[in-house]
């Protein structure tokens, strides 16, 4: 399965969520916040959300149920690792290496997923996972990606000013 997020427009916060090339929803993010809201098709409502103001800790929550369908924290504090909870049991989302930028979602030292941006120039990311992985699942390793890109942004808008 192939998930992509593509920015509606140049100056949008909106990304449109489409999985093999087909338009499934579209998330949003929040001034101020990185939480998000997914809006899928199938009328499901998704809301990634951070449970603490200073920690690291999200979960992805089934807004209809009331229901955490997966979720994830960053592994401490010299680390770029999270770990994941997902449908299938829990994970470890790790960047793949020191010239790279995208991340790999392992379970017991299987690849399952891979999570990188969509070229230098246009905002957005893809998945390439594996077809054990849930809809739920390949959405909670974007949107952690999404979340690491920006604050990687961040950091060198910061740095930048500093200079």
């Amino acid at each position: 399965m192939i998930l992509d997020a593509r920015a509606e427009n140049c100056f949008s916060w909106t990304y449109v969520l489409k999985k093999n090339d087909r338009a499934i929803g579209k998330f949003e993010g929040q001034w101020f916040s990185e939480n998000q809201t997914v809006n899928l098709t199938e009328r499901r409502h998704l809301e990634l959300r951070k449970t603490s103001w200073w920690g690291s800790e999200f979960e992805l929550v089934d807004v209809d149920y009331n229901e955490v369908v997966a979720w994830c924290a960053h592994e401490g504090i010299f680390s770029s690792s999270w770990d994941m909870n997902l449908s299938i049991g829990p994970g470890k989302l790790v960047h793949c290496g020191w010239f790279e930028t995208g991340y790999e979602f392992l379970q017991d030292g299987d690849s399952l997923a891979r999570v990188d941006r969509l070229g230098f120039c246009e905002r957005g990311w893809t998945v390439d996972a594996a077809k054990i992985l849930r809809d739920e699942d390949v959405i909670m390793i974007g949107l952690i990606y999404h979340i690491i890109i920006g604050r990687q942004r961040q950091q060198q808008n910061a740095a930048a000013a500093g200079s």
